[in-house]
């Protein structure tokens, strides 16, 4: 791989699996089977969550995406989990620090000139007890691993697509395959947002952006996955603390 293809932030002896033949490539039925089954799974959540029994619920977005994974790439599903780093805590942190100000910005755009309104979750935290609200932050974390998923898998696809098929030079498929599993991910969630297309797939997807990135620059799924959890627990301390005053 020609360093030049690298982006500056990356590690030039590193790479992403699964486009360019290392371990392997998905051929175009895997990948059109991997991201049909990353967007069915979330829709189908959203169809049957209240069937879903209480302690299947915060793995179910893992369950299926991570299966097919298994099932394409065989004994090679852990390329995308790796061990965290001290440098990668650094990252994190400044991650987290920086999402946190993006979010404030996009809530303020969205809140004037696309109406945009809060997630569902607010008020169920704030009429939470504390001992729930313990076991709904808690279950946050393997939701959201299932939610790393179906951004991750979606965005390997789309590079290994945009690289084969389309003739990318990797910088190009990169940044396509980042927006694109972005826009998926935003999409995902027009329910949760009543259908508000600029917040869900405008907003969102901006922050979801920020989110993959420290996966672009790690290959490690475990740190979108912490810069993710700390992002929400953040978005919802203010509810919580709310609920913590009504007791």
């Amino acid at each position: 791989m020609v360093k030049s293809n690298f982006f500056k932030f990356e590690n030039k002896n590193d790479d992403f699996p699964f486009y360019n033949g290392n371990p392997i490539s998905f051929i175009y039925s895997q990948g059109v089977f991997l991201l049909v089954v990353s967007i069915l799974t979330v829709v189908m959540y959203q169809v049957i969550d209240k069937s879903i029994p209480n302690f299947v619920q915060p793995v179910f977005n893992i369950i299926f995406p991570l299966g097919a994974f298994m099932l394409v790439v065989k004994s090679n599903w852990t390329k995308i989990f790796r061990k965290i780093r001290f440098k990668d805590i650094l990252l994190i942190i400044g991650v987290v620090i920086f999402n946190f100000i993006v979010n404030m910005l996009i809530g303020l755009v969205m809140s004037k000139f696309a109406g945009a309104g809060a997630n569902p979750a607010v008020n169920l935290i704030k009429e939470n007890s504390l001992a729930e609200n313990i076991v709904f932050f808690l279950k946050m974390i393997p939701m959201l691993l299932g939610e790393e998923l179906i951004t991750i898998i979606p965005f390997l696809v789309i590079l290994g697509f945009a690289t084969k098929a389309l003739n990318f030079s990797r910088k190009k498929a990169i940044i396509l395959a980042w927006i694109l599993s972005a826009i998926i991910f935003g999409a995902l969630h027009l329910p949760t947002y009543n259908w508000n297309i600029a917040q869900a797939v405008l907003g969102i997807s901006i922050s979801r952006l920020v989110l993959t990135f420290p996966y672009i620059k790690t290959k490690n799924i475990w740190t979108s996955l912490i810069v993710h959890v700390l992002n929400d627990w953040i978005l919802f301390l203010p509810a919580l603390l709310t609920s913590l005053n009504q007791i």
